[in-house]
């Protein structure tokens, strides 16, 4: 297994233990879980909105560059709002990244394996967020 694909899927264990750590402790270090929970699943999306970024100035390093900021600035503004639509807008958010992803990647032979992993950790953060929607929102 390749060091990215580690790296990736341990970043999943956050989101699980936040989900874990409800049903056993409510708090971690005096903060609920869900703001936990809500706070990793921000800063997440803006390290990978930060990877979409180029430093070249042609066309489509351009739109990378916008769309990029568009989704940090997105996780930034869902930790302004109640819970229910944070964890709504950040589920929406990690699909929107993969498709932008996918639709800028002029190279998706090559980057196949990493594509499919990106879906594949993406699913799971959706269901995640869902399972904490209905967890804590309902």
């Amino acid at each position: 297994m390749q060091m990215q694909q580690i790296l990736g899927y341990l970043g999943l264990a956050p989101f699980v233990l936040a989900l874990v750590f409800e049903k056993f402790s409510p708090t971690l270090l005096n903060i609920a879980a869900e703001q936990v929970f809500i706070f990793y699943s921000a800063i997440i999306l803006s390290f990978i909105a930060g990877t979409l970024w180029r430093k070249h100035n042609d066309k489509l390093s351009i739109k990378l560059q916008l769309c990029s900021n568009i989704f940090s600035l997105l996780a930034f503004f869902a930790l302004l709002l109640p819970n229910y639509l944070a964890l709504v807008i950040l589920a929406v958010i990690y699909p929107a990244i993969l498709c932008c992803e996918y639709y800028f990647d002029t190279a998706k032979n090559e980057h196949k394996s990493y594509l499919r992993m990106r879906l594949k950790l993406t699913t799971l953060v959706v269901i995640m967020h869902i399972i904490a929607v209905l967890l804590w929102c309902t």
